[in-house]
């Protein structure tokens, strides 16, 4: 049996866990998850999972890790978008506190228009370990929210 702090519901059908909850089989079965996105770069997969995504990125507050990613986000929170309309989804890292908790930020803001700080402050009210004790990748959040505004948004209304 999976540990409450080990995951959190933050959207029906959206969870953000730690590498634990990845692996809990029945956390997995029990919650009808179709898909992980693994914040990390060598954490292994459950077994189960036939829709695995990888966004490698260290947790080590290197400029180069903070701008990978804001490289991965958009491919990331497509399918993130994907995945969570057909199913349940589960997003982690190793603790489930600064990148996989990024992601789930960064999908706030495209699918609900939320600023980053309104994201962030949603995910600590549903997580409350997550950016704890501060917010390492804020700015690879704040940098896709300025390119998903500037850049995507433009795009899509010039679509309609």
């Amino acid at each position: 049996m999976i540990a409450k702090e080990n995951v959190n519901l933050i959207l029906p059908g959206l969870y953000l866990g730690n590498a634990r909850s990845s692996l809990d089989d029945e956390f997995l079965k029990k919650n009808n998850i179709r898909a992980v996105f693994n914040c990390t770069k060598d954490l292994p997969f459950h077994y189960s999972i036939k829709n695995k995504y990888r966004i490698p990125v260290d947790d080590n507050l290197k400029e180069e890790e903070i701008r990978n990613l804001e490289l991965w986000s958009f491919e990331s929170i497509y399918k993130l978008t994907r995945e969570h309309k057909q199913g349940n989804v589960l997003v982690h890292c190793y603790a489930g506190m600064q990148r996989s908790a990024a992601v789930v930020a960064m999908y706030l803001i495209a699918t609900y228009n939320m600023k980053h700080e309104q994201a962030i402050s949603y995910i600590k009210h549903k997580r409350s370990i997550a950016f704890w004790p501060y917010t390492n990748f804020l700015k690879a959040i704040k940098g896709f929210e300025r390119t998903y505004i500037n850049e995507i948004v433009p795009k899509l209304i010039d679509e309609l």
